[in-house]
């Protein structure tokens, strides 16, 4: 994150990205991220759902807030 507003809640010292919470800085539920993680690269990158579902667990498992 580089800039206040990338951070959650325009938060520098919050460690969770504004795509991954709400407003106020609180962490939004994995399956809501994931969905709109998968939403975005269908859209913006043109993938299948099913390649996007298998990039976006990919990513999502190397993130801290998402680790089982």
């Amino acid at each position: 994150m580089m800039k206040q507003s990338d951070f959650g809640g325009a938060r520098e010292d919050n460690r969770y990205c504004a795509h991954c919470t709400y407003e106020n800085g609180n962490l939004k539920p994995r399956h809501e991220v994931r969905e709109g993680m998968i939403a975005y690269f269908i859209k913006m990158k043109k993938l299948e759902r099913k390649a996007a579902e298998e990039f976006v667990d990919r990513h999502m498992a190397r993130m801290p807030a998402w680790q089982d």
